[in-house]
């Protein structure tokens, strides 16, 4: 499957994979309904991605990597730790914070004994990387004599345990009453002061 044509078709079968993953679960979704909605064919799934968990682990690994390059582009090197805390903030949250994220953690809770892989690849190619890109500039910054961080892996997942605060558990149980974007900003902001209050 390979060439424009082959790309486009599996991008069809990956964007109708998820889009059936979140609306009926795992478990619910068939082959067949992929098919359906992609309009591919069993014998172009089964090629590229073999069977329902591979394409199950594929569309995480995607999806990761989707949420992964919005970080790619933060100022990290300006001299402003203020601004460049802030935009990872920023991002961070408004990933964990949208209307999908419920759904993407529920799929993934639901389904962790039956697909460790896809678990892998989830824990490996969102939280592992981002947390990596985190504590490189908390390091880097570090030497810059802008912050003083003796542990950057620590520190980063520390800043990220503090984004998540009370607002991601609520979005777990109650989605439907998910942070406003002046309720994201109040909370990132008091989340960068604190933690620069503690690093410089």
């Amino acid at each position: 499957m390979c060439g424009p044509r082959g790309d486009a078709r599996r991008r069809a079968i990956l964007d109708a994979a998820w889009t059936l993953f979140l609306e009926k679960g795992f478990e619910r979704t068939t082959l067949a309904d992929i098919i359906a909605l992609s309009g591919g064919s069993r014998s172009t799934l089964y090629e590229a991605f073999g069977d329902k968990d591979g394409l199950f682990e594929t569309v995480i690994t995607l999806k990761c990597e989707e949420f992964v390059e919005r970080f790619r582009n933060i100022p990290f090197r300006d001299g402003d730790p203020e601004r460049a805390l802030t935009d990872f903030g920023m991002n961070f949250v408004q990933g964990i914070l949208s209307p999908d994220s419920p759904k993407i953690m529920r799929l993934l809770i639901a389904n962790a004994d039956q697909l460790p892989r896809a678990i892998d690849a989830f824990l490996k190619g969102g939280p592992a990387v981002i947390k990596g890109i985190l504590a490189d500039y908390l390091g880097s910054a570090t030497a810059r004599g802008e912050l003083r961080i003796a542990d950057a892996e620590q520190a980063a997942a520390t800043f990220m345990g503090l984004l998540h605060g009370d607002q991601y558990l609520k979005m777990l149980l109650r989605p439907s009453e998910l942070a406003t974007p002046e309720e994201m900003d109040r909370h990132v902001q008091g989340v960068v002061a604190i933690f620069l209050d503690g690093v410089r």
